[in-house]
């Protein structure tokens, strides 16, 4: 199920509707699925599993069922976890990705929502931190098919804490920036070394929304704030949501494909604030190699 919300004018056509005073970009009122309005979905089987990704410019979704039923969370952005995780709601952020599910009993309806979200800040209901949002109804058959299970154990947890770490790394985004730049399509970063472990501190610091993604590797939550990282951010991640000020330590390993001029970036993955340059660029490296220059050719304008 893929989620954007949009706004339309009198034609209905598309609208880029910032909100006047919004810091996060686009926000629309009318939930797509699949690029379907106000869908349904027909449900024939006991338990129903859900992939939800936030595929939304700027828009934080705070899920849940209309009845507040509970769902089991089995996997999120890199694959199944280690073992389901029972809760009422759930947040995903542009770019996220979770698989969940839910169980209905025969001839019911109900929906999925988003719910007003606790990340707004005192002018939240501006870029839509205030909203209810009715996402898809299921529609339950006057008989289900039934005798799957949730597997105890559907993944395999990750597996970095305890590595030897070749390189700390601190991140702080902030004002369209990271680390106090602004993207550079010419300039790289740093490099990493193939096939080492690395920790990177994470933090969001200017008091507006933001998350951080990763190219080419998933990575392990080791702590937030120092504590133990909440459930659903203890699986593979390449996509994490950043609470206002806390630290996130982030390991991840660098596998297969190195190449010293052609980089992969790290970036907020809210649309506006990319776009404005919170982004930057790192290299993989073979052994001996350093980082490089990119080339002209893989330049935009």
């Amino acid at each position: 199920m893929i989620l954007q919300d949009r706004a339309f004018d009198g034609d209905n056509q598309f609208e880029k509707r910032v909100p006047l005073g919004g810091t996060l970009g686009v926000i629309g009122k009318e939930v797509l699925v699949n690029g379907t309005i106000g869908p349904y979905a027909d449900v024939t089987t006991g338990l129903v599993r859900l992939r939800l990704l936030n595929g939304s410019n700027a828009r934080l979704y705070n899920f849940g069922f209309s009845d507040d039923r509970p769902f089991s969370l089995v996997a999120t952005d890199g694959g199944l976890l280690a073992e389901p995780w029972s809760t009422k709601r759930l947040y995903l952020s542009p770019g996220e990705r979770a698989e969940i599910v839910v169980a209905f009993k025969p001839g019911e309806r109900v929906e999925l929502r988003s719910y007003p979200s606790e990340y707004g800040g005192t002018l939240g209901r501006v870029d839509g931190f205030d909203d209810r949002l009715d996402i898809c109804q299921f529609r339950a058959a006057a008989t289900l098919s039934d005798g799957t299970e949730i597997p105890a154990a559907p993944g395999v947890a990750p597996d970095l804490t305890g590595e030897k770490v070749a390189q700390e790394r601190s991140f702080v985004l902030a004002s369209d920036q990271i680390n106090g730049r602004s993207m550079a399509m010419d300039r790289i970063d740093f490099g990493v070394r193939e096939g080492t472990v690395e920790v990177w501190d994470v933090v969001n610091d200017n008091g507006f929304l933001h998350n951080f993604h990763v190219h080419d590797v998933q990575f392990q939550v080791l702590t937030v704030d120092d504590g133990k990282p909440e459930p659903h951010l203890r699986g593979w991640k390449d996509t994490v949501l950043l609470a206002q000020r806390k630290h996130y330590r982030l390991a991840m390993r660098f596998r297969g494909h190195t190449d010293p001029n052609t980089p992969y970036m790290y970036h907020c993955h809210l649309l506006q604030h990319e776009d404005n340059g919170m982004m930057g660029q790192f290299v993989v490296l073979g052994e001996g190699e350093k980082v490089g220059v990119v080339p002209q050719t893989h330049q935009h304008s």
